[in-house]
């Protein structure tokens, strides 16, 4: 199907989708590189030809007037001014520079589509040509203009022919930090040339309709407690300017209420085990909830099941929900609604049809190898039935974590048509991969409308890593920023300590680098610089003699990106004195950054508002001393410095044992696991608690809503926003048309199939134990299964005192 859109006044080259392939290349579905692409977008308006004329005549000169001026939104007038401009061929563009008021350029761009400065009664600073090079090819360039030492705000004109865009620039040696909160407004001004607070600086603050002003206090701060929330700030320093749009601020929920299941897979005719916690606030903290809570399940808008249960005085609840024998196959949600919240889950039905019942499973259970065919044994009810298997495979090995979309590289990885013998059973084998990275299997089997699904795992090392970009997308010349989780395989710990080595390759050029594990599993670090196009990125850890490996991709636009990203810097290391705090203890925070200078912000973030902190930077280092405090939901420590005209952040969690607040820990099992067993389990480093206990002996890993670990995080929602004039990581805004218009060009966008579904199946996880129960304390005793093997285990904690903490571990029945 084509789909023919006309009247664009601006020619666009959108990004065009990429998946990397990892095993078998998917049937048929060419790509077109980005260059091909846009001569086809352009061929139709290249082409003019009289009504007699034998074939047309391109006419090249058209794409001239196809060019993309783009602005840096922070500049620092002892730097050079570059502006970037794309172009498709290489006739000049002639540069105009005008000194505009920034209430002129602040308005202009608040409508709802931007418009342009009017230059005809402005005198120009500064005229100057530039000609690209390249020829009739996409090119982009880098111009500078040469503005010299000057301060304030710019408007660049770029013109050819009748074809005018214009940016602006805001050259300025003042920051402005805007931290928010549900309860409060903290604005921060610093210096960007001596990383110096700013006192008495003005700044004018739109409130509704009306401009307010105030003034920085002796730290350079500002506190506004006020409900009614500005919506603009600008900050005047001399001739020096700085703004900040403020984000619209969330309200701290008056209920929250988390759902988790057994299983994130069950059988029509079977039962969904539910079970979850409500809790409400009461001032700036959460306490359990009371009364009753509404569960049901539902496929869409279908109501299949629903129960009403009392919440027990920790704010926890539970339910047994049937699911009709005639369920169809898919995914169905989980809604639990009380005191005016609701919280959700979603567990996938695999349906049967009739007598026929489906089953499928890995024959290798949990110790399949990376280094051979995984073998898969699937059952029916009925023989000689034809089965249709699909596997979708994820270069990725997860434990404890469940990733929002999905994950780089995931791909169909066989789809094949069997019949099983006389006694209904049919055996598979996945070929196993040669890109020396992990495997997650989703495994789907259906016949005749009946299904059934599993999740196999392939690690090739006893630890598991985990690689996260900041973004998957980022502009030419940006930081690169990433984090690497380690993960003990069988025991779901963190695995501290050891050497990763990260590289960013692209094509045949290598970058590298080597980063330490700390305790927690965690290493931070980030590549200065990237190629144009995809660069992948692969973190390899070396343990036991084995290797793991994690690798994701990275796109790097040559054009500007228009998103914003002030995520942190890898260049600041940020210290806490101990790992948990109880409210009212001190917080010794120490933070290092090598090249930095004058003064450092620290806070603390949180529902209870903001609390800041002036210290000044010695050799590189500041420390202050922060004050824990209760509050919902997350709770963040941070520190801000200057360098080379930027501000630099880096940010920490801060762990309070407090009301309502959300924890995970590990557990102690006592004695020694033995086939029939009865064994304790306890929370490791946990202080005795009341509350409901929920153990879960798993015979496979949990996936999706049966993962216990995740749950406690819907009670530490973010509540806090921090945004900063002038960020490390570069950020741009695009032209605007200042006179003329861009030519008629038709575009044309060709839809030829569905997208493949590349979703992972989820684990089907089998609880051989599953029990709920009151406690005071002590010790939860559990009767262990009499088959060998390694089975999960999973705890949930939900205390009387609001808490909610999450442990897991694997056993091992020799």
């Amino acid at each position: 199907m084509f789909v023919h859109r006309a009247n664009v006044t601006r020619s666009r080259l959108a990004a065009l989708p990429r998946r990397p392939v990892i095993g078998p290349p998917s049937k048929g579905e060419p790509l077109m590189s980005a260059a091909r692409t846009l001569a086809a977008v352009l061929l139709a308006s290249l082409f003019v030809a009289p009504a007699s004329a034998a074939r047309p005549i391109v006419d090249l000169h058209k794409l001239d007037a196809y060019f993309a001026l783009f602005a840096a939104d922070s500049n620092v007038p002892w730097k050079a001014t570059t502006v970037r401009l794309d172009t498709y061929s290489s006739a000049p563009v002639d540069f105009s520079v005008y000194r505009v008021d920034p209430a002129d350029v602040l308005t202009a761009g608040s409508n709802a589509r931007p418009r342009a400065i009017d230059t005809r009664r402005l005198r120009p600073l500064i005229r100057f040509r530039f000609t690209p090079p390249g020829g009739y090819q996409f090119q982009p360039n880098a111009v500078d203009v040469p503005l010299g030492t000057r301060e304030g705000f710019f408007i660049i004109e770029a013109r050819r022919g009748a074809v005018g865009e214009q940016v602006w620039i805001n050259r300025s040696r003042i920051g402005l930090i805007a931290k928010q909160t549900p309860e409060q407004l903290f604005l921060y001004g610093t210096d960007l040339g001596s990383g110096e607070a700013i006192a008495r600086m003005r700044v004018q603050l739109l409130v509704g309709d009306r401009f307010v002003t105030r003034y920085t206090d002796r730290e350079g701060a500002i506190s506004w407690l006020s409900p009614d929330r500005p919506i603009f700030a600008l900050a005047q320093w001399g001739a020096s300017f700085a703004f900040l749009s403020l984000l619209p601020q969330a309200p701290l929920p008056s209920t929250v209420v988390g759902v988790r299941t057994a299983s994130a897979v069950v059988h029509a005719g079977g039962t969904v085990r539910v079970v979850g916690f409500a809790r409400v606030r009461r001032g700036n903290v959460l306490i359990p909830a009371s009364g009753d809570v509404t569960i049901s399940l539902r496929d869409g808008a279908r109501l299949l099941a629903e129960q009403r249960a009392a919440v027990d005085r920790s704010g926890a609840f539970t339910a047994d929900l049937p699911v009709p024998a005639n369920a169809a196959a898919g995914d169905d949600a989980i809604l639990a609604q009380t005191a005016g919240g609701v919280g959700g889950a979603s567990v996938h039905v695999d349906a049967d049809a009739g007598d026929l019942v489906l089953d499928v499973a890995s024959a290798c259970g949990d110790e399949c190898s990376p280094s051979t065919d995984v073998p898969v044994v699937i059952r029916s009810s009925r023989p000689d039935t034809p089965i249709h298997v699909t596997v979708i495979r994820s270069p990725h090995v997860y434990v404890d974590y469940s990733p929002r979309s999905t994950p780089w590289g995931t791909t169909a990885w066989l789809d094949e048509r069997i019949t099983t013998d006389g006694a209904g059973r049919a055996e598979i084998r996945i070929a196993r991969p040669t890109d020396g990275l992990g495997s997650t299997y989703g495994v789907r089997v259906e016949s005749g409308g009946a299904t059934a699904d599993t999740r196999i795992i392939v690690a090739t090392a006893p630890v598991a890593l985990r690689l996260q970009l900041d973004r998957d997308q980022e502009t030419l010349g940006t930081p690169i920023g990433f984090d690497v989780y380690a993960t003990n395989v069988r025991s779901g710990r963190p695995a501290g300590g050891g050497q990763v080595v990260v590289t960013l390759a692209h094509g045949g050029s290598v970058q590298q680098q080597t980063l330490t594990l700390d305790a927690a599993g965690r290493a931070r670090g980030a590549f200065t610089s990237a190629y144009l196009g995809t660069n992948l990125v692969m973190a390899t850890l070396d343990r036991d003699g084995l290797q793991a490996q994690d690798a994701t991709q990275v796109e790097v636009d040559a054009q500007a990106s228009l998103a914003t990203a002030q995520g942190d810097s890898a260049d600041v290391v940020l210290t806490l004195d101990r790992d948990r705090y109880a409210p009212g203890d001190a917080v010794r925070v120490e933070a290092v950054a090598p090249g930095v200078q004058g003064d450092a912000l620290f806070s603390l973030d949180g529902a209870f508002g903001v609390q800041a902190v002036v210290a000044h930077v010695r050799d590189g280092r500041a420390s202050a001393v922060l004050r824990a405090t209760d509050a919902a939901g997350a709770l963040h420590v941070s520190a801000s410095f200057v360098r080379d005209g930027a501000i630099e952040s880096s940010t920490a969690s801060l762990d309070v044992d407090g009301q309502g607040r959300a924890d995970t820990a590990t557990l102690s099992i006592d004695p020694p696991p033995q086939p029939g067993s009865d064994v304790a389990v306890s929370l490791r480093g946990v202080s005795a608690i009341a509350g409901t206990i929920v153990v879960r002996v798993s015979s496979g890993d949990p996936s999706g809503s049966a993962l216990f670990t995740s749950v406690p995080d819907a009670l530490a929602f973010d509540v806090s926003t921090t945004q900063t004039s002038a960020p490390q990581s570069t950020t741009w805004h695009p032209w605007v048309d200042s006179t003329g218009a861009h030519p008629l060009v038709l575009e044309f966008v060709r839809h030829t199939e569905p997208p493949p579904d590349l979703m992972l199946a989820q684990a089907d996880t089998r609880p051989v134990s599953w029990s709920v129960e009151r406690s005071d304390g002590a010790p939860t005793h559990v009767q262990l299964p009499s088959a060998r093997g390694r089975y999960p285990i999973s705890v949930l904690a939900i205390t009387d005192d609001g808490r909610v903490i999450a442990a897991s571990s694997t056993i091992d029945i020799r």
